[in-house]
């Protein structure tokens, strides 16, 4: 196992499941960016926009604990092509959308058929590969690619979809997913018979009810609900704020969402190496301490009217928010291992998945009833506390369970 390992080099592995992770956010941005374009030629209500928005997650959510088995039964490879490529296809489907239904119905597939093991496929591959210490940055890396998903995909995007329209953009998507899925072909390593026989060996048979009755797993799925609410929450409903509430056009609130997206790259990338270099053995009050600080900026960033100070300040939540999502996202890596990992990382993972679906329906509904976007801004504030309450409730030495 040791020399399999060796003979695989990292760098390439860790830039080929990057590549993906890019594709991934910025088909999980994409909808948030196009809604208003695809409104005008469908109208809708800010409800079933949230709706639009949640059916992706709802779908992601139902199949995260699914595709764990099917990465212990198929192989994390198969599942990431996989998962890249049908990407791909519902964005092609995507574009023919013509009414609200058939656009719940293809995110809603989006996210059941094609997200859904990528999370857990990538982290199984960081796991078989990388050694303990170097984990923590390695998912960092993989996780800063929302960060260049929120810089590229909004400029990308927004003057595509300004001079052209959002079925052009989504036929843009459909090509860049397919490539990225025969590069993932050909570049992550092929598990060879004598690593999967050891692997067999050493694994014991996994209960999924057995993996659910340690506490601390459901104290992570928590946190990592209210984290993920607030962090899809900002992302897919900024573009919509910014438009309605600040008047500036599409172009220009991508080129905000852009520069916020600096800021999450800084917090994936800047963050994971701190932590891990200096608070490798503090993750809980990392998490706690960023979700406090992230939040709070959220909330107050609703007030500035300079667009420079907005961005400041927005980008510096989103910076804190993503060091306490990736801090939180790691401690699986750690602590699970072999046929274990895929069902337990799934589980955590599945609440922060659900978070993104909830808050964009609640924002929406937020918005319908109050004709303002104060109250999701004192959603968004809400969320960063109970993240931080809820980890309160972890066992002593959680990182060992």
């Amino acid at each position: 196992m040791n020399n399999t390992k060796k003979q695989v080099n990292l760098s390439l592995l860790l830039s080929t499941l990057f590549l993906g992770y890019v594709i991934v956010y910025i088909d999980k941005l994409s909808v948030g960016i196009s809604i208003i374009s695809i409104s005008k030629d469908i109208p809708m209500t800010e409800s079933q926009k949230g709706l639009i928005l949640s059916a992706f997650f709802i779908g992601y959510a139902i199949m995260q604990v699914p595709m764990s088995f099917a990465i212990n039964q198929f192989g994390a490879k198969k599942v990431l092509i996989w998962s890249v490529f049908m990407i791909g296809v519902f964005d092609f489907i995507f574009s023919f959308g013509e009414t609200v239904t058939m656009l719940l119905a293809i995110r809603l597939l989006t996210g059941m058929l094609a997200h859904s093991g990528y999370p857990s496929a990538s982290s199984k591959e960081i796991i078989d590969h990388f050694p303990l210490e170097r984990r923590t940055f390695a998912k960092g890396i993989l996780i800063s690619s929302s960060g260049i998903a929120g810089i590229v995909g909004p400029i990308l995007l927004s003057p595509i979809i300004d001079k052209y329209n959002w079925k052009f953009a989504y036929m843009l998507l459909t090509i860049l997913a397919i490539l990225a899925s025969f590069i993932i072909a050909r570049s992550i390593p092929t598990p060879n018979k004598q690593s999967n026989e050891i692997v067999e060996e050493d694994s014991e048979k996994v209960s999924l009810l057995n993996i659910w009755k340690n506490r601390n797993i459901w104290i992570l799925f928590a946190a990592a609900f209210f984290v993920n609410s607030l962090l899809y929450g900002i992302n897919n409903w900024l573009p919509s704020f910014l438009t309605s509430q600040r008047g500036i056009t599409l172009t220009q609130s991508g080129i905000v969402s852009s520069c916020v997206g600096v800021f999450s790259l800084v917090g994936a990338i800047g963050g994971s190496y701190v932590v891990s270099k200096f608070f490798s053995e503090k993750d809980t009050l990392v998490i706690m301490i960023m979700a406090t600080i992230g939040s709070s900026l959220v909330f107050l960033s609703y007030y500035l009217h300079s667009l420079v100070l907005f961005i400041l300040v927005l980008g510096l939540a989103t910076l804190s928010m993503t060091v306490a999502f990736v801090t939180l996202m790691t401690i699986p890596l750690k602590v699970f291992t072999g046929k274990h990992f895929a069902p337990s990382y799934s589980t955590i993972s599945t609440g922060g998945i659900l978070g993104g679906a909830t808050a964009q329906i609640i924002i929406g509904s937020l918005v319908d009833g109050s004709e303002s976007y104060l109250s999701a801004f004192i959603y968004f504030f809400a969320l960063g506390i109970l993240a931080t309450l809820s980890l309160t409730f972890l066992k002593k030495g959680a990182e060992h369970y």
